[in-house]
Parts: structure tokens; C-alpha cells; sequence
């Protein structure tokens, strides 16, 4: 029978606050006061997504129909970037209240930057000077590879987008013509 001898050679030792403890603590209240959709991957996103969704926020705009001929044309539904890609779905209303969808995939070098509120805001700008409202409904990754676009994954600052949806819209929208699949797996990012 074995029997164990206490040692002084080992120690319990506490760390009550270390360099690393405020981030840790700043952390835990944005994580405990956050729901789903704004989860964010960063400050910065998280504020840039802010901003994006706040631009027309009462749907009060003028003008946005796109039957009138003399506005400027409507950007592109579809606009994909070569590669692994994050993606924006941007809804947009005009004051008629007919609503599109825009589809938006872009590299950080495309863009202005690696989060997906860089995709989305110059298409919301647009569309907002035409006279829309606009909001992000989702984001993830498109993988394109002419003629294939696959799309997965999800975004911190607006949340999963409905990828069934996307991949219809690029299909069926597209100037292109593009084979479109979609992952609804959890964990892809």
C-alpha cells in the first residue's frame, strides 16, 4: 500500500491579476451583453457594422424605383470576386417598398479592409444616394472559381446569411453564368 508524503518541492499557486486580465474582463461583458446577430470579430467591426446599419434607418428615402428611366441605373445585383471571399446579402427598399437583394463578394485589397461591413458599404452608398434603405442581412464566404461559386461560412458583425437564398440570386442573377452551391454546415468560416 502506497502512501502519499506531502512535498515542499510543489506549490499552489493563485495568479489574481495579470497583463492579460483586462481584455479577458472586456471580453466577458461584450460576450455577455452581445445576442447572436452583433456578434463581432472586432471593435472596429463591430462599429463599422453599426454605422452601416444606422445610414438610412427610418426607410424614409426618396426615389429608388427602378422603373424610372431617368435615375442612374441600379448597381449590379451579383458582383463576385475571384477566390475565397467574404460576402455581404444587402437588402434594399425603395420607398414603394419594392425590395431587392445584392450579392457582394470582395478581397480585403477590393475592399478597404478585412470585415464584412468593408464589402458592404460601398453598395449600401450607392444605393442609398438612389434613394434606398438598405440593410445587411448576413454574410459568410463566397469560393469562386469561374463558373463555380460556393458559398459557406457566416460573419461576426451581421450574422449567418441565408446561403440557399445567395446561391439562388447568383444563379438567377448573375451577368454571368454561374453554377452556385452552399454549405449550411456549422463551424465553416
Amino acid at each position: 500500500e502506497m502512501v502519499g508524503v506531502p512535498s515542499d518541492k510543489w506549490r499552489s499557486f493563485r495568479l489574481d491579476r495579470a497583463f492579460w486580465t483586462p481584455m479577458l474582463e472586456d471580453y466577458s461583458t461584450c460576450t455577455a451583453n452581445a445576442n447572436v446577430a452583433e456578434a463581432t470579430f472586432s471593435r472596429s467591426d463591430e462599429e463599422d457594422a453599426r454605422q452601416l446599419r444606422a445610414m438610412v434607418p427610418d426607410g424614409s428615402a426618396d426615389a429608388g424605383d427602378k422603373k424610372n428611366v431617368a435615375g442612374p441605373p441600379l448597381p449590379q445585383r451579383v458582383r463576385l470576386s475571384p477566390g475565397k471571399n467574404k460576402y455581404v446579402i444587402i437588402e434594399a427598399k425603395s420607398r414603394s417598398k419594392e425590395t431587392l437583394q445584392f450579392v457582394r463578394s470582395a478581397s480585403p485589397s477590393e475592399c478597404g479592409g478585412p470585415y464584412h461591413a468593408d464589402v458592404a458599404r460601398d453598395v449600401i452608398r450607392e444605393l442609398t444616394l438612389l434613394g434606398y434603405s438598405c440593410s445587411v442581412t448576413g454574410g459568410g464566404r463566397i469560393d469562386y472559381v469561374a463558373p463555380h461559386a460556393h458559398v459557406f461560412g457566416f460573419s461576426y458583425g451581421f450574422g449567418k446569411g441565408d446561403h440557399e437564398a445567395v446561391a439562388q440570386i447568383i444563379e438567377g442573377q448573375s451577368d454571368d453564368e454561374i453554377y452556385a452551391t452552399f454549405d449550411n454546415a456549422a463551424g465553416l468560416y
